[in-house]
């Protein structure tokens, strides 16, 4: 595992009063995150699935067919191999080619659909997309790497990120001539784990994304406020 430390510090001035005093009580809040990054042991995609028929109505069932064809030989892999319910989510006239003259086709539709799987272990990734492929998809999306440890990691560098945040608190009192009092609030942030899934699906091969590292950041974050003692 690599470790990547980030520090954020800063200095706050909250002035407060209390019943006849006129007092000004400073307070410092410094923020620290850790960042771990792990190898992932498990990882998801979306499988793609077209079905083109003349009506709209046809495209949709020649869809669902592919689907379920995709779907049993998927989950005929083992169980390591987690398939997800699936979503026939457009229906529609197809794309003609971007040229001109436009050439003379005859009319037809294309439904679209999309099939979550989860997989357990790296090395059966390859084997998954054959078999979809194979199957009848029309594709399978970017990959998405996870890891089943991290949240322990995560919790695991809260302690070292809680070290440096107070740390980076003393040396900023010090340098304002005072010295740190009491805790006031501590803070966590357990931010983004690994890669985000695709927000857009793609089902021309011709701009699919390169592949992403298969590496899984784990963001540890903490934001702790000391009285400075003057």
């Amino acid at each position: 595992m690599r470790y990547v430390p980030i520090v954020a510090a800063a200095l706050i001035a909250v002035p407060t009063f209390t019943h006849g005093q006129n007092t000004r009580d400073s307070t410092i809040s410094v923020s620290a995150t850790k960042i771990t990054r792990i190898a992932p042991d498990r990882a998801s995609m979306f499988v793609l699935v077209e079905g083109s028929a003349e009506t709209p109505a046809d495209a949709v069932a020649r869809a669902e067919t592919k689907l379920k064809a995709v779907s049993d030989a998927l989950k005929a892999l083992g169980p390591r191999t987690e398939v997800d319910r699936a979503i026939t989510y457009s229906v529609g006239p197809a794309p003609q080619p971007n040229m001109y003259p436009a050439p003379t086709l005859p009319t037809s539709n294309v439904s679209r659909a999309v099939l979550r799987v989860s997989v357990v272990g790296l090395d059966q990734l390859a084997r998954v997309a054959a078999a979809a492929l194979g199957a009848g998809s029309s594709g399978v999306s970017s990959i998405m790497f996870e890891s089943s440890a991290a949240d322990s990691v995560r919790r695991s560098r809260m302690t070292d990120a809680l070290a440096q945040a107070r740390a980076d608190a003393a040396a900023l009192a010090a340098a304002l001539g005072g010295k740190l009092g009491e805790l006031v609030e501590v803070t966590s942030n357990a931010g983004p784990l690994g890669f985000q899934g695709p927000t857009m699906l793609n089902f021309d091969a011709r701009f699919s994304q390169p592949p992403q590292a298969p590496d899984v950041s784990i963001s540890s974050s903490v934001t702790v406020r000391f009285r400075l003692v003057r």
